[in-house]
């Protein structure tokens, strides 16, 4: 006589634990991409002036300017043209568009994101 082969598989507390893992996860994932397709959207932007920029002589009111209309193109919210530093050195006109962006995840907990990458140079002809 054959003997019954004993079930294998999760019990329901398992998978109540990585339904729950897995809840938690995609709740962060929901959060966090917006944050950073704002960023991604921002550092084309100022690609696409550093770019044309460097045709001409670049100064800081004529970059501002081109900011200025493209983040109202590319809805840009993330950032203020403000807060976006724009300063003339040596080497040409420096972008300084570093910043951080903090967002609810769940209850009291908050995530922070940093920035830091997003400095660039429009260089003299």
């Amino acid at each position: 006589m054959k003997t019954k082969a004993t079930q294998t598989g999760m019990g329901m507390l398992p998978t109540l634990v990585v339904v729950g893992v897995v809840i938690v996860f995609a709740t962060i994932a929901v959060k966090l991409m917006p944050i950073y397709v704002d960023y991604w959207t921002l550092t084309r932007v100022l690609n696409d002036v550093v770019e044309e920029e460097r045709s001409d002589d670049p100064t800081p009111a004529g970059i501002r300017n081109a900011l200025s209309n493209r983040f109202i193109t590319n809805r840009i919210e993330a950032i203020s043209l403000r807060d976006i530093k724009i300063s003339s050195d040596k080497k040409g006109v420096v972008i300084d568009a570093r910043y951080e962006k903090r967002t609810p995840i769940m209850f009291n907990i908050d995530a922070v994101v940093r920035f830091e990458e997003a400095v660039f140079v429009v260089p003299r002809s």
